[in-house]
């Protein structure tokens, strides 16, 4: 994933850029508005990060022409106004979604995941070694033989498969299926044992594996060991 940071604080942009690549987001930097328009000419970003007070071109304008250009591409904008006022603003210019500083730096690589993800298109068939799913139709099959999965199971694998072969932490996977409601990483582990059950049938490859400390992730072979969810 590719996103560009427009913001003309360099201390912040360089610790958010930092901070992104340990999160396997690579990150192009703008320190103006003009900039980042330049930029998004000559390259093509899954998500765009914008600051509002910017030199020669402000955030708004930026966002402006950005959805006018490229609407398909989702703004998330960063910014020291957090009045409500200034957030319908934003949303009005085109925003997608708006973080308010001071922020914590996991919520604003989660909030880019998301985003990258709401706005990625997902095939109408997945194929996987033997794994096939249809997801008009909510087929699925392993080795041909047809899977029954619940409403949960199935939101589950279908985010797993938007990023696949990419690792999904345990917290977007929970947003995933349950929003803002509040749950437990029990009730998650629960959920991904069972699919597990359906979709890492006996005798067949591994597709379902658990990446210690990361996430969960849909692949042929992983070097780390499947838990229990």
């Amino acid at each position: 994933m590719i996103v560009l940071l427009a913001e003309d604080e360099s201390d912040l942009a360089e610790m958010i850029i930092e901070y992104l690549a340990d999160e396997q987001i690579e990150c192009d930097y703008a320190r103006d508005g003009r900039m980042a328009m330049l930029l998004l000419e000559q390259n093509t970003y899954d998500v765009l990060i914008l600051d509002v007070m910017m030199p020669r071109l402000n955030g708004h304008e930026v966002c402006l022409a950005a959805k006018r250009h490229y609407p398909q591409m989702p703004i998330l904008f960063l910014t020291a106004q957090d009045s409500l006022d200034d957030k319908l603003t934003g949303f009005a210019k085109g925003a997608d979604d708006y973080l308010a500083k001071p922020f914590e730096f996991p919520e604003l690589a989660a909030r880019i995941k998301a985003l990258a993800n709401r706005y990625r298109p997902t095939p109408a068939i997945f194929q996987l070694e033997d794994l096939y799913v249809d997801l008009e139709q909510r087929i699925v099959k392993r080795d041909g033989h047809l899977i029954h999965l619940s409403s949960i199971l199935w939101e589950l694998l279908i985010r797993l498969i938007r990023q696949s072969p990419g690792v999904v932490s345990r917290s977007e996977l929970q947003t995933a299926v349950w929003g803002d409601q509040e749950t437990t990483d029990a009730m998650l582990k629960t959920q991904l044992y069972r699919l597990r059950q359906q979709i890492n049938l006996e005798n067949l490859p591994p597709l379902i594996h658990t990446i210690k400390g990361v996430g969960v992730t849909l692949r042929k072979n992983d070097d780390g060991k499947p838990d229990e969810g």
